[in-house]
């Protein structure tokens, strides 16, 4: 939990750094989905984790939008996609590759919707969700790498 907090934190810092540059990535989100997966799937555990995003991007709704809990709405949406293709992948399927592209495929939708909703359309809006796609990518290399280790050492 202190590591999807420092993430959000994060997020929050270099949205404030780059105001009017780029939209940050979703840290927050992959982070979370993340520790959804990486755990075991037990409904508590994944329901903590669904209002924790909830609570997470009602947060920054509140910091950053105008239109409260549209975040926590799109994070949730995200998770639960997450969770239950996981869910119904079997054991030997799930691979960093699986988790790199649920977890990019929901970054990528979130970026939209966002998009769509806080931006005219225009060149600087489309430069602007174009750099976020684009500085998600390492996060989520990260991440990725990350689980591989975890599943190589337990063995799975």
């Amino acid at each position: 939990m202190i590591v999807s907090v420092a993430a959000w934190l994060l997020q929050d810092l270099l949205q404030v750094l780059t105001m009017g540059f780029m939209l940050v990535p979703e840290f927050f989100m992959l982070v979370v989905v993340y520790m959804t997966i990486s755990g075991p799937l037990d409904e508590g555990r994944i329901s903590f984790w669904l209002w924790f995003a909830f609570a997470g991007g009602v947060l920054w709704d509140l910091r950053w939008a105008a239109v409260p809990g549209m975040s926590g709405l799109i994070n949730v949406a995200a998770v639960a996609t997450v969770f239950w293709v996981w869910n119904r992948t079997p054991a030997g399927g799930r691979s960093a590759v699986l988790f790199a592209g649920l977890a990019g495929g929901i970054h990528f939708l979130s970026g939209i919707a966002h998009y769509f909703s806080w931006a005219v359309p225009s060149q600087a809006a489309t430069r602007m969700f174009l750099i976020q796609q684009l500085m998600s990518v390492p996060a989520l290399v990260l991440l990725c790498f990350v689980y591989a280790v975890r599943v190589r050492d337990q063995h799975v």
